[in-house]
């Protein structure tokens, strides 16, 4: 008993580990991320100041946002409603059958036009529930006059 407790453990040979594979993967890593930072140099954009412009006395006549509403007034028909700010605040206000939209539109968008060429945006705003051809519609009129047509919300359009 005396022998079996003075008597030395075995000790578990521990194998030894490669670790050639593992230097191999580091190298590989290592280069390809001294690699990619090079590159990320030609990624990063550099863009000139913002330019600022001041308001003349000449632009103040020009009208502030020409917005086009369209609202529900029964069962296929519509009111059209036009309106814009500036020194010469204005509202025109047409009703419109389904079809006869593009018309009203394209009519109001010119009679616009006509008082300020120079402006070339338009904000256009439905009621909810409208159908989506009315917005169609609505587009198609306003484009000939307006290239740049900006959609508002419904939140925007009844003002909250």
């Amino acid at each position: 008993m005396i022998d079996q407790i003075l008597q030395t453990k075995k000790k578990k040979h521990v194998q030894d580990l490669n670790i050639v594979p593992i230097l191999d993967m580091l190298t590989t890593v290592i280069f390809f991320l001294l690699m990619s930072t090079t590159f990320l140099e030609y990624t990063k954009l550099t863009l000139p100041p913002a330019a600022t412009v001041t308001a003349t006395g000449e632009n103040s006549s020009q009208p502030l946002n020409p917005k086009l509403s369209l609202k529900s007034s029964g069962p296929g028909a519509f009111v059209s409603i036009l309106s814009w700010g500036g020194a010469n605040p204005e509202r025109i206000s047409n009703p419109a059958k389904e079809g006869d939209l593009l018309e009203v539109v394209k009519q109001q968008a010119q009679r616009f036009s006509s008082k300020f060429p120079s402006e070339k945006t338009l904000q256009i705003s439905l009621e909810r529930n409208l159908p989506y051809q009315t917005l169609i519609s609505t587009m198609d009129g306003a484009r000939e006059v307006f290239p740049d047509i900006v959609l508002m919300s419904y939140e925007e359009a009844e003002g909250k």
